[in-house]
């Protein structure tokens, strides 16, 4: 950790021939690449892992995404982009981020994909353990904005934590509190779920993902972050404590303009990556998007998935999250025995982990 005299360098992120960032294919949770990918995360605070969706799953989740924005426009309109206009995408969930849903979703085809080995390859490498749970999240489509201005997004740099509480706590008392009442009966308690890493003094490790389902090259916007800022975010808590009165300390979505930390938005670097490949990073990382300026719609799938064993998972919090998760299934008629695989079943906590 930086100390209280010394000034942040973000480090330099490595990148190909091609402009997008250095990545990091993995056979198997403990591969000797993965110790490479592990110590790459350690320096900059993500990383990016190859091939973890197929261009076939790609596709399909694609095709996904607009079945949910036109069920929510009501009517077809992804092969229209004059149909893409302010009056129907307001309807499809937080469009000034380029978000689909206001919660969390729970299609057949995004579901199935939290069961992707290779995603829980890449979560488990950086974790350390392959006894895992999958959070519930949404997906993104950002509208090209290169010839409509205004269908861009708003470039943002924010945190899924509250940094003040997160230095203050002495332990994960008020985290154990929080998690241990959820009743997963609400499809925003997928989302608590996701913005809670304890305390700096316990040091639990909280990695957060996506996939981007196309080439994603810097015109076409999206996911950027502060390279390095995990080891920062202790001191830049501290120098930012008049911004407290402001957010407060129950806030678990924390959104700083360019004016507030103008700094920040200078040190942040867009994270190109290919089709298919996830990008992991510590939750201690300021992150957030650019607007799309392409003439074409940048897709994603975001992911949190988190060691099974936890103080917060009590017996009580356990069996609510089953339940929660097979309404769910139900819902999109899945069979967890024939849908789901043997490593589904136990991501979603279905089953337990056994050594």
């Amino acid at each position: 950790m930086a100390t209280a005299t010394e000034k942040f360098q973000p480090p330099t992120v490595p990148r190909d021939s091609e402009g997008f960032v250095k990545s990091f294919n993995l056979s198997s949770y403990d591969c000797p690449e993965a110790d490479d990918a592990c110590a790459f995360f350690d320096q900059y605070g993500f990383v990016v892992i190859a091939n973890v969706f197929t261009p076939d799953q790609c596709a399909e989740t694609i095709s996904d995404i607009w079945n949910v924005v036109e069920s929510f426009a009501e009517q077809s309109i992804r092969n229209d982009e004059n149909l893409w206009d302010a009056q129907r995408w307001r309807r499809t969930g937080h469009e000034q981020v380029g978000l689909v849903g206001n919660a969390s979703l729970w299609t057949r085809q995004i579901i199935l994909n939290r069961q992707t080995p290779a995603l829980h390859t890449a979560f488990a490498a950086v974790l350390g353990t392959r006894k895992l749970l999958t959070n519930h999240d949404r997906y993104a489509l950002f509208r090209p904005a290169q010839m409509h201005s205004e269908r861009g997004t708003m470039t943002n740099l924010h945190l899924d934590m509250n940094p003040w509480i997160y230095l203050q706590d002495t332990d994960n008392s008020y985290q154990i509190s929080v998690l241990s009442r959820l009743s997963y009966k609400r499809d925003n308690d997928w989302i608590t779920e996701n913005n809670e890493p304890g305390c700096s003094a316990i040091g639990e490790r909280h990695v957060q993902g996506l996939v981007n389902l196309t080439d994603n090259l810097e015109e076409d916007g999206g996911f950027w972050l502060v390279p390095g800022f995990h080891k920062y975010l202790p001191q830049w808590t501290i120098e930012h404590e008049n911004l407290l009165s402001q957010y407060g300390l129950c806030s678990t979505f924390n959104l700083f303009k360019e004016s507030v930390v103008p700094e920040l938005y200078a040190a942040a670097c867009h994270i190109s990556s290919r089709a298919g490949s996830a990008i992991l990073w510590d939750q201690r990382t300021m992150h957030g998007s650019r607007a799309n300026n392409s003439l074409r719609p940048r897709y994603a799938q975001f992911f949190k998935m988190f060691p099974a064993e936890h103080p917060a998972m009590t017996e009580k919090r356990a069996e609510n999250r089953r339940n929660g998760i097979l309404t769910k299934l139900r819902a999109v008629n899945i069979n967890p025995e024939t849908d789901l695989s043997f490593l589904g079943r136990k991501l979603f906590g279905l089953e337990q982990w056994s050594d």
